[in-house]
């Protein structure tokens, strides 16, 4: 049961984190505004186009004094504004076309599908215009076509990557798709006296070419001057088709090529060049220029936030901005009347405010509202009165001060609404912090009754303390009601309460100070393997340093007892640490690289097919001849799939069918093998899980594990023999026992509740440890995750994403189910304590989890949002997985008999022939 509550509380416990940092801030319940024709002003265009090129960096178009776009530079040295538009990471294309057309950053939500997908929907330019034509990737086409737009369907021409042969002709196909459209005088002919239409060109080869060459290249600028001729002969050929001089045009990007979802300014500086109908020939002075020609044409230089060309393009073309629009729209870039400009701007404001009205409401609906902090510098009365001040000042012909008025109501709008989307973050941090802290207290409280015997009955649910933090639950449940929080938030602002009612629940009926026992060992236990992990393995990446001091100290006792089992274990401990500090250093990847020229991936795994089979021959295991027969003939069949891999040949259907089927007989034929004795039934789980393992390797990884489960196996007898010996030692040396307590020493663990919690703290530190190790050892490391499908080539014909993924989450933890077993199959206290040894596991690793609930970046580098993110779901999601481990482990252990004690006639005489000198000793 304790274990369902643990799983319980931690999905919490992370779902509490993601509301902090991963609730969506996309309002819905919005009403759009009038266009500029329906309030009686006729807008300077009726047409745009719109071309993003995919990737391209404002460095690649303004350097050598913009050499690179000759055809474009002759077009904006006279006719167009070019300036820098500043993307917000991350930079990827998802989010890149949501802030172009939709004027606002990709929610924080996104991030939790790695901006795939968004379940909220929005507004755009194109659904304002319900008139929008492109043609584009069907991937960035997904982005806008599952959204309403009003009844007026999108008609976007699309491509498959898949679609088109050669990956650098993508360009072409646009060009010539629109060139297709404008030549067809049926398409064009119910657009000439349209308004409001958008043409959306999306242009995807710079991208592709700056990921095959470098961006200064000469093929790369090869390819910029290919798409920027045809951006050039497409507009000339708009201009031919539409020969009225209403049509604006855009150019820009999505973000820089640099690095994918980076926060450099290669990434997020994009350039954007605007002209046409509508458009300044010359705005106010940005206070930047840039040498345009050779010739030493100086243009200005302007700068926008790239989420600012969403109400720019609507204003060129009449229409409001994007209902979910956060910008403020640049003035001095439209080519019209004053007047104009301000009932633009007017737009832009009415719609921001529209926005931070349904916050406020929100707020000002609760009863306590008064009693609550508030923004102060805007509210209902401030918004209800400024459209009356903007009609007083245009009927007092003050536009001017109209457009100071609307300006800096629009920017507290926007300040209002970042005020009321974080308004809940503090008070969820400080209850997500109690919920630790009393998530603590409850297994501190179950490890103390889990080292005390006999235990305690637990006090329950109906003492006065549980009543009491029920009826406090309830009062601050119903101030929330009364006030109106978000259900969600409310339930976990109430989390607290209900984790400290089943701690108070779980407090032992006789009280013997059992919590105040041993504090020290307590901090330290679960507050040093949390740090050293934290410091050594997430942050600075040197778990191979941590490692071989940590199981060196672990087995110091095993050093004044000098024997070849101790110098082979020594060998196995340096050769690993030797393979971590290899990994994670580059400046020693030459090593791997120079090994790599003489011996492919592939090699590696027939020496783990090799060493497999060897291992137990050495180790002296014994296995049934039908163990040995399936075993090996499974790493034939699995040497043969990965020679047809290697060779480009489809994998056999046999050798698919023949891996499923050893897959089910690995896990199901250990608990029925028939193998009552322990130490027989470990080497057969050892034995079929490297086999698995071995089949979803795909370089070093298994030869690592091997080496892993070897060092670990031997550790833990040189341990216990160690300890035995220690314990026998001191028992003939005092001569305080009798042949009884010989054998209980030798068998069976102190049972006083210091030794208890220590061996359990140490037992937990251990299947951590080798957690990671592990982990990173077989090739996995947070940000650098990646889900490979080769991982399941022999399983797997065709990529399948749910099973790739259960088949690595297979591959990352069979070395900790090996671990556990272990320690179950060779420690008593850890057959007889699983309970306790999983409580400090969850203490040390939730200390992990409540540091990295703090640092979450939910906003800016892909690489840092998925960095933190990956930690905080490692550290609540892996330690559930690891509890299934151990059930799969006990599963493995089932119907097996126990370690006896030694004869009372053998004990004697070890007593009297050996000990006894070693005590003289």
């Amino acid at each position: 049961m304790w274990s369902v509550q643990a799983l319980v509380v931690h999905l919490l416990l992370l779902g509490s984190i993601l509301s902090i940092y991963f609730q969506s801030t996309i309002l819905s319940d919005l009403e759009p505004l009038s266009t500029l024709r329906e309030l009686g002003l006729e807008p300077p265009a009726d047409r745009l186009v719109v071309f993003v090129v995919d990737g391209l960096r404002a460095q690649s178009v303004l350097a050598d004094h913009c050499s690179a776009v000759p055809d474009l530079r002759e077009l904006f040295v006279d006719h167009a504004l070019v300036g820098i538009s500043r993307a917000c990471p991350p930079t990827v294309t998802r989010p890149g076309h949501i802030a172009i057309f939709g004027g606002f950053n990709e929610d924080p939500a996104a991030t939790l599908t790695n901006f795939a997908w968004n379940p909220s929907t929005f507004d755009t330019v194109f659904n304002r215009s319900r008139n929008a034509i492109g043609w584009m990737q069907d991937e960035v086409a997904k982005v806008f076509t599952h959204l309403p737009t009003g009844g007026a369907p999108l008609r976007f021409e699309t491509f498959a990557r898949s679609d088109i042969s050669d990956r650098l002709r993508l360009d072409q196909w646009t060009f010539d798709k629109v060139r297709s459209f404008l030549t067809n005088e049926q398409n064009v002919q119910p657009l000439r006296d349209s308004t409001s239409v958008v043409f959306f060109v999306y242009l995807s080869d710079i991208d592709l070419a700056e990921h095959a060459h470098m961006p200064n290249s000469l093929n790369f600028r090869e390819k910029l001057n290919y798409t920027q001729r045809g951006i050039r002969q497409t507009y000339e050929l708009f201009e031919s088709v539409f020969n009225d001089s209403r049509t604006a045009y855009l150019m820009t990007a999505d973000y820089g090529m640099s690095l994918h979802g980076g926060g450099g300014d290669g990434e997020v500086e994009t350039p954007f060049i605007l002209w046409g109908a509508g458009v300044k020939r010359r705005a106010p002075d940005p206070g930047k220029n840039f040498t345009a020609s050779e010739n030493g044409t100086i243009l200005p230089l302007y700068q926008l936030e790239q989420i600012q060309l969403a109400p720019l393009m609507s204003a060129l073309i009449g229409l409001p901005p994007p209902m979910n629009n956060m910008a403020l729209m640049p003035l001095g870039f439209l080519n019209t009347s004053v007047q104009y400009e301000l009932q633009v701007l007017h737009l832009n404001a009415m719609q921001l405010l529209a926005q931070a009205r349904i916050l406020i409401k929100r707020h000002e609906d609760g009863i306590l509202y008064l009693l609550l902090p508030k923004f102060e510098s805007l509210g209902s009365a401030e918004i209800e009165n400024y459209p009356q001040i903007i009609k007083y000042l245009v009927a007092k012909e003050q536009y001017e001060e109209a457009l100071k008025v609307s300006h800096k109501i629009a920017k507290l709008a926007q300040e209002c609404m970042e005020y009321y989307h974080g308004y809940y973050h503090l008070p969820l941090l400080v209850a997500t912090t109690a919920s630790y802290l009393v998530w603590f207290y409850l297994l501190l409280v179950r490890l103390a009754r889990e080292s005390n015997h006999p235990k305690s009955e637990c006090k329950g649910y109906l003492t006065w303390t549980t009543l009491m933090m029920c009826l406090g639950g309830l009062v601050l449940l119903e101030l929330m009601i009364l006030q109106r929080v978000p259900h969600l938030t409310a339930f976990y602002l109430l989390l607290p309460f209900g984790i400290l009612i089943l701690a108070l629940a779980e407090r032992p009926c006789l009280d013997k100070g059992l919590m105040c026992q041993f504090p020290v060992l307590h901090l330290v236990g679960i507050v040093a393997p949390g740090v050293l992990l934290i410091l050594m393995a997430f942050h600075n990446s040197h778990i191979g340093l941590l490692y071989l001091p940590i199981v060196c100290l672990n087995n110091r006792r095993a050093f004044f007892r000098p024997s070849l089992k101790l110098i082979f274990w020594l060998v196995l401990v340096f050769l690993l640490s030797g393979i971590l500090v290899v990994k994670q250093s580059p400046s020693l990847h030459f090593i791997t690289d120079t090994i790599g020229v003489y011996i492919g991936n592939s090699h590696v795994v027939y020496f783990s097919m090799i060493l497999s089979i060897i291992r137990p021959l050495i180790l002296g295991h014994q296995h049934s001849t039908r163990a040995w027969i399936v075993n090996m003939a499974a790493l034939l069949v699995t040497a043969y799939g990965i020679y047809q891999w290697d060779a480009g040949q489809p994998v056999c259907t046999y050798v698919y069918a023949a891996c499923w089927s050893y897959l089910l007989f690995a896990f199901l034929s250990i608990p029925y093998s028939g193998t009552k004795d322990l130490r027989r039934r470990l080497e057969l789980i050892i034995f079929n899980m490297l086999t698995v393992h071995i089949m979803l390797t795909t370089s070093i990884g298994s030869l690592f594990v091997q080496i892993m489960v070897t060092e670990f196996v031997l550790g833990l007898e040189l341990y216990e023999e160690s300890f035995s010996y220690a314990n026998l030692k001191d028992a003939i040396t005092t001569q305080q026992q009798d042949n009884q307590g010989l054998e209980e020493s030798r068998n069976e663990r102190p049972t006083n509740p210091l030794e208890h919690v220590r061996q359990s703290y140490r037992y937990a530190a251990l299947i951590l440890l080798y957690f990671y190790v592990s982990f990173f050892g077989t090739g996995h490391w947070f940000f650098n995750f990646t889900f490979k499908p080769m991982t399941s080539r022999l399983f797997l014909p065709q990529f399948h994403l749910h099973m790739l993924v259960a088949f690595i989450l297979l591959k990352v933890f069979i070395p900790s189910i090996i671990v556990i077993s272990s320690i179950y199959a060779l420690v008593s206290f850890g057959r007889r304590n699983p309970r306790s040894i999983f409580i400090c596991l969850f203490l040390m690793n939730d200390v992990m989890s409540l540091y990295f609930c703090y640092f979450v970046i939910n906003r800016g580098s892909w690489e840092k949002v998925r960095e933190s993110l990956d930690h905080l779901l490692v550290s609540h999601v892996f330690i559930i997985l690891l509890l299934v481990c151990s059930w799969i482990a006990k599963g493995f252990l089932a119907n097996t008999k126990k370690d006896k004690p030694l004869p009372r006639a053998q004990v004697q005489v070890v007593n009297n022939a050996n000990l006894a000198q070693d005590s003289q000793a």
